[in-house]
């Protein structure tokens, strides 16, 4: 298994604000504005908010939140996509202040062949205790590890074999920063943290392995 291999694949960043009050007609609106820009196929109405989607990914708007979900490509140009969609919807809604940013970050890595990356975990992460999980039955797919961080925000980390597909590894890594702030300016700045604590101590992480 090969750390350099290490791929960002799906991106997700959004925040929550205090409850809003908004009608069909602002969406509309913020719609037009954001495709614009990006070429979104399709508005949903829904009873809370809106959804925007095409086949490379989506955006809510919502009385709570605001959300972007994108395949990656590339990650600094999908940065700057979802920022500047956060600041559209910004710029309609004028929300007071903000709660919580989220990031979520999944990447793989790919092993030569199925099931590599389930003995990987087994053989190499998890070798003294996957030993004892055959007191579980037969029919095991693999095992993971799931790690919970409270560092400037708090950061969830998961490493397993992706089980739709075990020849590649899946990382996760999943970032709240529950504190209150005014500015959107943050956005970037802590998606940008997200990026850089996967493709550093987690890939430094799976290096030791």
């Amino acid at each position: 298994m090969n750390p350099d291999l290490l791929t960002l694949r799906r991106f997700t960043a959004g925040v929550l604000y205090p409850p809003l009050g908004f009608q069909p007609v602002d969406i509309n609106r913020i719609y037009t504005a954001i495709t614009e820009r990006y070429p979104y196929q399709s508005l949903q109405h829904l009873p809370d908010g809106a959804r925007m989607a095409n086949p490379d990914g989506d955006c809510f708007i919502q009385q709570t939140r605001m959300q972007v979900n994108e395949s990656v490509t590339h990650f600094q140009l999908t940065k700057e996509k979802c920022v500047d969609i956060f600041e559209i919807i910004q710029e309609h809604l004028k929300v007071p202040q903000f709660i919580t940013v989220g990031v979520k970050l999944v990447a793989f890595v790919p092993t030569k062949e199925a099931p590599m990356a389930a003995q990987f975990m087994e053989d190499r992460v998890l070798s003294s205790f996957a030993e004892k999980l055959d007191v579980l039955g037969e029919g095991r797919q693999g095992v993971g590890v799931r790690v919970l961080l409270h560092k400037d925000g708090i950061h969830d980390v998961r490493i397993e074999p992706f089980f739709s597909d075990l020849s590649q590894l899946y990382v996760e890594l999943d970032v709240q920063h529950p504190k209150p702030f005014n500015d959107l300016a943050i956005v970037e700045d802590k998606i940008q943290a997200a990026y850089d604590y996967m493709f550093g101590p987690i890939k430094l992480l799976l290096a030791q392995f």
